[in-house]
């Protein structure tokens, strides 16, 4: 019985594992209008280092591969300028040092464990000149030349969008023209054109973001992977995993993630793409890191045009923009979609993600009550029939390694329950649906930003991090084990001394994980705690109705 309940729930997860890869091709994501375009405002001018804040409205057109500079006469400036491009969404800054962005500040996300806005420039050495849009070339002095250099700025309104242009020009006859276009909330158009034509690459990077301590102290954030999306399918680079430099022929985007944001290009005109992994070494051995670029190779005649995405993983915004691929649920992805969608519209009605869980949890207790209480009938009949099925193994003790008798032995075993009517597989049914739901819950907590800093009550700031008290955990636990208590037992000792065992592994497991996740765990806990309860007082008062329950 033992290894046909084994192969059950090995079958099980193999067709919940099929269903999470072949349901998103037969539900494809319907594709979704634009998402509205921002405004910004203007102010002043700095001192010592030029500001001009940029204001855009309107539907922007893909900027037109940028014609090379030809220019006989030098062209740049004479001092550090920035631009600052401040909306609803974001505040972004680019300097014409380098012609390259300085900072991208998210407005309405905070730092976990701070006020500060999430900055999606990852914090370097003020002396560095590797920032977004960064020029890579094999050529080691071109490429210092070019992002230490000050290019000329032109700033204007063009078809309702705000174009920032820089133009450089050397002695030499190296001229490079930057272009970036920005109406669309968090995503913008780039351009880039160099002369002579050489080979070349814009890039961002390193990594993603610098994480607040709180962050880097837990296991869910997982930040400063690659991803490339070719024809579609998205795969993931681990930034310390593989080669050093790898390069994609077509892609439709690449870019670096990590749980709740990501930066990322998608090139319309270039010559392929590149992942290149770098080792910065800190003051001490464990301070080292490696890092990834995400680079657009240019084209042939010098240039390379595309969009570029710096924000966060938001469902409705990546759709949106035709990137959903990059909302990674886990293996069970399509079961944690169902189920944001689920509580982002049970959330209108709670204010509080917290009691949403709650009420999922009630909703998916329901759906499930009819397998559950299968289960629990199931488990009380075998538990009344473990005299006859003690008496059939002691019929059999002495010839337990006779393969015939052994064989005898199951088929009076079989037969028993067919006529107790027992079915041996349905008290591990609802252990196995709960698998999908827990793993789908888990992508869901860990990966979805509209629950990143979702508050619960009490001493729970945060249901998507762990709690830190550990009090849900020890809750869980003691549940567990009530839970254990009460329900009707086989007698089997091997059997029960696993499932005493099991609150204590499952505590342990959970203390690290997002409290989101323990909370729907033990709202479970205590709901099958009260549908055995009255169960089994019901049994008590109907003995005879187990039968033909």
């Amino acid at each position: 019985m033992e290894k046909r309940i084994f192969l059950a729930i090995v079958i099980s997860l193999g067709l919940l594992w099929l269903w999470a890869a072949v349901a998103p091709k037969i539900f494809p994501e319907l594709a979704r209008k634009p998402a509205a375009v921002t405004k910004t405002t203007t102010s002043p001018s700095t001192s010592s280092t030029k500001t001009t804040t940029t204001s855009t409205t309107g539907i922007a057109a893909p900027i037109a591969s940028t014609p090379p500079l030809t220019a006989s006469t030098p062209v740049a400036a004479t001092a550090v300028q920035q631009t600052v491009v401040d909306t609803p969404e974001f505040h972004a800054i680019f300097s014409n040092r380098g012609a390259q962005l300085v900072s991208f500040h998210l407005k309405k996300y905070n730092q976990k464990g701070a006020k500060t806005p999430v900055e999606l420039v990852k914090t370097r050495d003020p002396h560095r000149t590797d920032y977004p849009f960064a020029i890579e070339s094999r050529d080691v002095a071109l490429t210092s030349r070019l992002n230490s250099a000050l290019y000329a700025v032109d700033e204007r309104i063009e078809r309702g969008a705000r174009v920032i242009e820089y133009r450089y020009a050397a002695p030499d006859g190296v001229s490079v023209t930057k272009t970036f276009r920005l109406s669309k909330p968090f995503l913008f158009d780039f351009a880039v054109a160099m002369h002579p034509a050489t080979p070349y690459r814009i890039t961002i990077g390193p990594g993603l973001r610098t994480l607040s301590p709180e962050e880097a102290d837990t296991r869910v954030v997982q930040t400063g992977n690659g991803i490339v999306q070719i024809d579609g399918r998205l795969k993931v680079i681990p930034r310390e995993k593989g080669d050093r430099f790898r390069t994609f022929d077509a892609v439709d985007f690449v870019g670096i993630e990590d749980n709740y944001f990501m930066s990322v290009l998608r090139p319309s005109h270039g010559n392929g793409v590149t992942l290149r992994r770098v080792l910065f070494k800190g003051p001490a051995k464990d301070q080292h890191r490696e890092d990834l670029y995400a680079s657009v190779n240019a084209a042939n005649d010098g240039s390379v045009t595309g969009e570029a995405f710096f924000g966060p993983k938001e469902t409705k915004l990546l759709d949106s923009y035709g990137m959903g691929s990059a909302l990674q649920f886990g293996w069970f992805g399509i079961i944690g979609r169902f189920f944001l969608k689920a509580l982002v519209w049970i959330n209108q009605a709670t204010k509080n993600y917290g009691f949403a869980i709650i009420v999922l949890t009630i909703l998916i207790k329901v759906v499930l009550y009819p397998l559950q209480h299968k289960s629990i009938v199931s488990m009380k009949k075998m538990q009344k029939a473990q005299p006859k099925v003690e008496a059939i193994k002691a019929k059999y003790k002495k010839s337990r390694s006779d393969a015939e008798q052994r064989q005898k032995m199951n088929v009076e075993m079989m037969q028993l329950y067919q006529k107790e009517g027992i079915n041996p597989m349905a008290g591990c049914l609802p252990i196995v649906l709960q698998l999908p739901i827990l793993w789908g819950f888990y992508g869901l907590l860990s990966r979805a930003i509209e629950l990143r800093g979702a508050p619960f009550i009490l001493w729970i700031h945060d249901l998507s991090d762990k709690d830190p008290t550990y009090i849900l955990p020890i809750l869980m636990t003691a549940t567990m084990f009530i839970q254990t208590y009460i329900t009707p037992s086989t007698g089997d000792p091997n059997q029960r001394r696993m499932f005493l065992i099991m609150p204590v592994v499952m505590g342990f497991l959970f203390k690290d994980f997002p409290s989101g996740l323990v909370l729907y765990w033990l709202v479970q806990n205590i709901l099958t705690i009260v549908q055995q309860s009255i169960m089994n007082r019901w049994w008590k008062e109907h003995p005879a109705e187990i039968q033909n329950a």
